[in-house]
């Protein structure tokens, strides 16, 4: 997963000191607010980060565009909701989503 390097690499923090945050409670919409940044800007850029790999591992695995688009639509919301909420609440709204295999 990119979203702790790309968050700490826009945020000036080393991926330690940003899980270390993360587990005291706090999110990454929370320190980016805190830093003066933009969350919608670094959600779009963890977003960008993870899109690519699933696309093209998708379109190797044999996936129709269709499945693919479905599954980053999840990512998006997936990784909205790790920004916003944090992982344990993101986990939660997937575990049974489409993202599993059938």
């Amino acid at each position: 997963m990119y979203a702790i390097p790309t968050a700490a690499h826009i945020l000036g923090v080393t991926p330690a000191a940003l899980e270390a945050a993360l587990e005291r409670g706090e999110t990454i919409r929370s320190l980016t607010i805190a830093c003066g940044q933009d969350p919608d800007r670094i959600t779009e850029a963890i977003v960008d980060a993870e899109t690519g790999d699933v696309v093209a591992l998708a379109r190797i695995a044999g996936f129709e565009p269709d499945a693919i688009a479905e599954f980053t639509r999840e990512l998006r919301a997936y990784l909205v909701a790790f920004v916003d909420d944090g992982e344990r609440v993101a986990d939660r709204l997937f575990e049974t989503r489409t993202l599993q295999p059938v």
